[in-house]
């Protein structure tokens, strides 16, 4: 790690000095629900939590990911034939509704380097969110035979929240009634 910190983002510089940040550069979406970036890298999590050095921004991937694919327009990822073995991807800032971020993943049989135009996004040693919800969807996750909520982990607490619903109401009538006890006689 302390190797990794001395050294620069590749990647970034690569981005900026061959205008792949520019609107004159020729990406082409993918539909994330079709998964694939055919070539990109299969990983499991063990893999991912190396790359995201610890557990945390890999446990903030698979919420992100799984709140981005529920809004349309929120998760975009690109390809270029111009450009092999990197892909882009805009993803919604989860903090403020009128950001995207643009990020690209170099990748050849693993994950080779990253970069993104969030705050964080250059730095060299663990990720940014962004970039490993990303790295998480397309290697594993979207790989799932079964790619739904559950998987995701994302678990509907819809229920969960009705039954709370009715707890509060069946308290408060419960409170009422024994504040009122003596008062009918």
């Amino acid at each position: 790690m302390t190797m990794l910190a001395k050294k620069t983002n590749e990647l970034q510089q690569f981005v900026l000095e061959n205008g792949l940040d520019k609107r004159s550069m020729k990406w082409t979406s993918i539909d994330a629900d079709s998964n694939i970036v055919k070539d990109f890298p299969r990983l499991a999590e063990e893999d991912i939590r190396e790359l995201t050095i610890g557990v945390y921004q890999l446990k903030t991937a698979k919420s992100y990911a799984a709140e981005l694919l529920t809004y349309d327009g929120m998760f975009e990822i690109l390809v270029s034939n111009d450009v092999p073995n990197i892909v882009c991807a805009k993803i919604q800032s989860r903090h403020t509704s009128a950001k995207k971020y643009s990020l690209w993943i170099k990748y050849c049989e693993t994950i080779v380097s990253w970069y993104c135009t969030c705050k964080n996004g250059a730095r060299v040693v663990g990720m940014c969110g962004h970039i490993s919800c990303i790295i998480w969807y397309l290697a594993f996750a979207g790989h799932l035979s079964n790619a739904g909520d559950e998987s995701l982990g994302i678990r509907d607490w819809t229920e969960d929240v009705d039954d709370a619903a009715r707890a509060i109401d069946s308290s408060e009538e419960d409170e009422y009634a024994l504040d009122n006890q003596g008062q009918e006689d």
